[in-house]
């Protein structure tokens, strides 16, 4: 108990240590606005001492520019101010007293920042976390340790977010995120997914925004929320760009690439990305499973299972495309993005079969193999136009994305005797000795989508927005298992299959905002038609037809008590439907006795979500949260008894609740020292059916993630990271062990400020592995996975620009926000 706790202890000392200050009533006021007279929002302004310009406090300006600093002590000051695009700005020195305790810096007016001075290119640095009212930003060049990562990596160490053994993402303890790239849905999952955010390197990211409640705009899919990922795109005039190399030892090499360009002139800005990742890696994996479980000690049969899969894959991905600036209103644009793998893994799995004493019984040796080319390509086209002063905007985007896969799959399996003698037959015909299966699992996707949005400005500061969106998806797999037979090869028919489904989903929404001087409003409501037709080909009588229409409305409700103090109640419906590979009928094998299985009645689980957040300055939010989800989509295991066959399957077994607490806090301690620290304690708890027996369980959780950032003269910084998550019920019937990682970087600033040199330490100790475990019914399985996660990584990065900095390009969402993340998620590290 000592141990688990010591982290939390950490944290919470950490919070409470670094936010004490000793404070008088002294008062500094100050406004800030640009060369054209408008005030300038949410600019940092930073209190300094005057002796050392050591940082004392932190304010953002409001809407109207102005900023206020209270309770300061007696003594001599001055201000430093950013804001992004524009020059930094500093004011002289003055002093608080007694005699003088208020003072009014006046207004400060900041100019264009230019992008190069003397060849030497000018960047501000912004914090890690950054806080909003409607979601959490990390700025993901600001962490030394994200160096020569992967995005998947990153989404590990970021506030709330959790990754497991499979891959698949979490949200505050909740299942169900759906993943954006630049606002668009990647349409991938499963090991597809995983093996995407791996090729995407930290280089080429520039922020993720972390949605617990997104609004009406946004698709209702995701239970737990949406995540974000933005890419990087220039903002300057001319040319500029990046290119980053990094090299990753580990147990196997791994290489991360990439190279951005921008080009930007007159009416036109041109934008490109290219990326090449090689990874090798591991899994290793044990299960035990107990069969006739009598007691702790009393079992009829023992399965121990240990497996060894080695797997690589080299992976292209690009984006090209074009903005044009048809006048002052009016742009239009395209891009055009694709990823190219070709994936490989052979394994080994030993398993022997134990009686009750721990005799040998027989054991089984198996060879899965899986590899095969993956593609993606798609097409995104988009415009937008102001259609007068007063802000109405109008834009649209159509989408057309297009993903194949052709996998190959083999499971060579040998049953022995102890004696080393192949075991004979029970029925030679279906069931034979040596089983060696082949499959090919060839699939396609195709998806059209299409959106329209509309914003109207009102008056007294009030906004409607309003929109619709329309969908096609369709997703062929056609399995074509064989066996051989007496050295011939026989068509499998139990295993052969041919899925076939079509998804079309209709949406539209409005929503309205509006402020009353402290209190704030925003209300939404969006509306989605859903049509899915499912067809088994091989299978008579294996189809269904469905439609349905739901409603989904979100509200927010914000107080401002002061400039510090800012309160904010949300609450929202969402859906989540079953990933495309979930619904994938298709058998994908570890071994003769052990495999996954997709289900094609799955039905879509839907959410109530309520939040409650209390946000200071910018830098300490505490959010309290609740959610129940009914028709939970859960990871179910099948065990047959007598054939000793485990599979995994999706089922819709229950129904959860979660209720939750976070603290997010972030601040500068130091002039040198900043640091960032988030805790989450929840409760998840489950209530339902599962293979024929009632489902009660539950669980408390606390997770903590850490971040210390230092900054040294002559361009030097340093970084110490990590997370530790407790024992947690990863699903109704799984349960993880603690787990944890700490992880040091460090950096240099080169070539005149140009270029940087990373070293990141990725848990080093190899703490990080997962342990868990099932007890349900005529279940008893325990799991370990270990992967290969320490890793040693150097990364080198030159940026080059030729111009001045512009107002940012647009950045398209795009309109296929729900279909392209919907393909499941898992997969390997």
């Amino acid at each position: 108990m000592r141990k688990s706790l010591s982290p939390l202890f950490v944290c919470l000392i950490t919070v409470i240590t670094a936010g004490a200050q000793t404070t008088t009533n002294g008062r500094i006021t100050g406004a800030i606005k640009d060369v054209s007279e408008r005030p300038v929002d949410a600019a940092t302004v930073s209190l300094l001492k005057a002796k050392d310009s050591s940082l004392v406090k932190i304010s953002l300006s409001d809407k109207k520019g102005g900023f206020e600093f209270e309770k300061i002590a007696d003594g001599k000051y001055l201000v430093s101010i950013t804001a992004a695009g524009l020059s930094k700005a500093y004011g002289h020195s003055f002093e608080l007293s007694s005699v003088n305790n208020t003072i009014d810096l006046g207004t400060f007016e900041m100019t264009k920042q230019i992008a190069e001075i003397g060849n030497v290119s000018v960047t501000a640095k912004r914090p890690l976390i950054e806080n909003k009212i409607d979601r959490t930003v990390v700025n993901v060049e600001s962490s030394i340790t994200n160096a020569g990562n992967s995005a998947l990596d990153v989404l590990e160490k970021s506030p709330g977010i959790t990754v497991d053994n499979n891959g698949v993402v979490s949200l505050k303890g909740k299942q169900g995120v759906i993943i954006l790239i630049d606002g668009k849905q990647t349409y991938l999952g499963g090991n597809d997914l995983v093996n995407y955010l791996r090729s995407l390197t930290a280089a080429q990211l520039d922020q993720i925004e972390i949605m617990s409640q997104p609004p009406a705009k946004y698709d209702a899919s995701g239970n737990s929320g949406l995540i974000n990922i933005k890419t990087k795109k220039g903002t300057q005039t001319g040319y500029n760009g990046s290119i980053t190399l990094s090299g990753i030892f580990a147990n196997y090499i791994k290489s991360p690439n990439s190279i951005n360009m921008n080009y930007r002139k007159g009416k036109v800005n041109l934008f490109g990305q290219y990326s090449y990742t090689y990874w090798e890696g591991f899994n290793n994996i044990n299960i035990e499973r107990y069969f006739g479980r009598v007691s702790e000690k009393e079992f009829q049969s023992l399965f121990d299972q240990n497996s060894f899969l080695h797997f690589r894959s080299n992976t292209h991905s690009f984006r090209a495309g074009m903005d044009y600036f048809a006048n002052k209103r009016t742009t239009l644009g395209f891009a055009l993005n694709g990823t190219f793998n070709k994936f490989s893994s052979k394994g080994e799995t030993s398993s022997d079969f134990l009686n009750k004493d721990y005799d040998l019984i027989s054991y089984n040796k198996a060879f899965p193999t899986n590899e095969g080319p993956w593609k993606n390509l798609g097409l995104n086209l988009n415009f937008k136009t102001t259609l007068d002063k007063t802000g109405k905007e109008l834009s649209a985007d159509v989408d057309v994305v297009y993903y194949k896969n052709d996998n190959t799959q083999n499971s060579d399996n040998y049953n022995y005797n102890p004696d080393g003698t192949l075991v004979t037959p029970v029925d030679p015909i279906l069931n034979p000795n040596p089983y060696l299966l082949r499959g090919h699992l060839p699939g396609e996707i195709n998806i059209y989508t299409a959106r329209m949005d509309y914003t109207q400005p009102l008056k007294e500061g009030a906004k409607f927005d309003a929109g619709w969106k329309a969908g096609y998806v369709k997703n062929d797999n056609d399995a074509r298992y064989s066996y051989y037979l007496n050295g011939l090869p026989e068509k499998d028919t139990f295993r052969s299959n041919h899925f076939i489904y079509e998804e079309n989903v209709n949406a539209a929404y409005i929503n309205f905002s509006k402020q009353f001087k402290k209190w704030g409003i925003q209300t939404g409501l969006r509306m989605e038609n859903t049509n899915v037709k499912g067809n088994q080909l091989a299978k008579k009588n294996q189809q269904f037809d469905t439609s349905y229409l739901q409603l989904f409305p979100t509200i927010y409700l914000s107080y401002a008590a002061n400039k510090a103090n800012n309160f904010t109640l949300s609450y929202s419906r969402r859906i989540d439907r079953p990933n495309y590979q979930d619904m994938n009928p298709f058998q994908f094998f570890l071994d003769q006795y052990t495999y996954r299985q997709g289900n094609p009645y799955l039905k879509p689980q839907t959410s109530h979500n309520v939040e409650l957040s209390y946000n200071y300055k910018g830098q300490l939010t505490i959010s309290a949260n609740y959610t129940r989800t009914t028709d939970i989509i859960n990871d179910v295991l099948k065990q047959n008894d007598s054939t000793r066959v485990t599979f995994q399957t999706k089922e819709n077994v229950a129904e959860r609740t979660n209720i939750g607490l976070s603290i997010n806090y972030n601040k500068p301690l130091t002039k040198w020292w900043t640091i960032g620290a988030f805790a989450n304690i929840f409760n998840n708890h489950f209530e339902g059916f599962v293979n024929n027996l009632d489902l009660k369980a539950d669980i408390a959780t606390y997770m903590i993630n850490m971040n210390h950032q230092f900054k040294f003269n002559k361009g030097w910084g340093a970084e110490v990271s990590g997370f530790y998550r407790s024992k947690i019920l990863a699903s109704g019937l799984i349960i993880g062990e603690p787990m944890g990682v700490i992880s040091f970087g460090g950096s240099k600033q080169i070539l005149k400020g140009k270029g940087s040199i990373r070293l990141n330490l990725n848990d080093p100790f190899w703490l990080q592995y997962f342990r868990g475990y099932t007890k349900f019914g005529n279940i008893d399985t325990r799991i370990t996975s270990r992967w290969d996660n320490r890793r040693y990584t150097v990364t080198f990065t030159w940026r080059f620009s030729k111009g001045q900095n512009q107002p940012q390009a647009r950045r398209r969402a795009g309109s296929a926000q729900d279909e392209q993340n919907r393909i499941g998620q898992g997969g390997q590290q």
